[in-house]
């Protein structure tokens, strides 16, 4: 699909197995970007899910229009489910969230007015006090260093899951299987200038983590 000039924002959701998180998600969008003057639509790409949350974002769909909800048959994996929500983004500008709620929704029009007001391509996330387990927070520090290490890169928490793009820019990476990991180098590597912001994060209300 191309841009609409008449939306500002798509927020790209994959969602596997979430069903007790996906309603206030939707709600912590709406609370979250409705007081601002943007434009948005939300992006549900329902990755083979077999615990209901299909049917509920459906469900949800019906009750606004500004969510659309993007079912595959099978679980094919994060990096899919990103780049059928990039491809399928209709607003000039796309934010990336997780279906956990462990990152918040609130803080997308920070980023997106750092985005403006710095007139770059991404800016990205950095769990500033991450909520997670030790071995997760330890097991992260150490794929983000071997990252930058690979690819001589700056990134301090590539895994973060809150991002938001210039639609030209994300549409130009190659989501190869696993290449959601490296989002902020690709860019880079495509000549889009990337920015780091920390942001909130919490503990997982409900579900598991994937």
């Amino acid at each position: 699909m191309g841009v609409d000039a008449t939306l500002d924002l798509s927020v790209v959701v994959p969602v596997y197995n979430e069903i007790g998180n996906v309603e206030p998600l939707v709600e912590r969008v709406r609370k979250a970007l409705d007081p601002t003057a943007l434009k948005w639509e939300l992006l549900a790409v329902d990755d083979g899910s077999t615990d209901g949350t299909g049917q509920r974002l459906d469900e949800l769909a019906d009750q606004d229009e500004r969510i659309e909800v993007l079912h595959f048959v099978a679980n094919c994996g994060q990096s899919a489910g990103l780049d059928a929500g990039f491809q399928h983004a209709r607003g000039r500008l796309v934010a990336l969230l997780d279906a956990d709620l462990q990152t918040y929704p609130e803080d997308l029009p920070r980023l997106i007015e750092t985005l403006e007001s710095e007139g770059v391509d991404a800016v990205v996330g950095i769990r500033a006090e991450r909520r997670d387990t030790g071995w997760k927070k330890f097991s992260s520090r150490f794929a983000n260093g071997v990252r930058n290490r690979l690819t001589r890169e700056d990134i301090e928490d590539t895994g973060c899951p809150i991002k938001v793009f210039r639609a030209e820019a994300i549409r130009q990476v190659k989501m190869l299987t696993g290449m959601h990991r490296f989002l902020p180098t690709l860019l880079r590597m495509e000549g889009f200038s990337v920015l780091q912001a920390p942001v909130r994060h919490a503990e997982r209300v409900a579900g598991k983590s994937k």
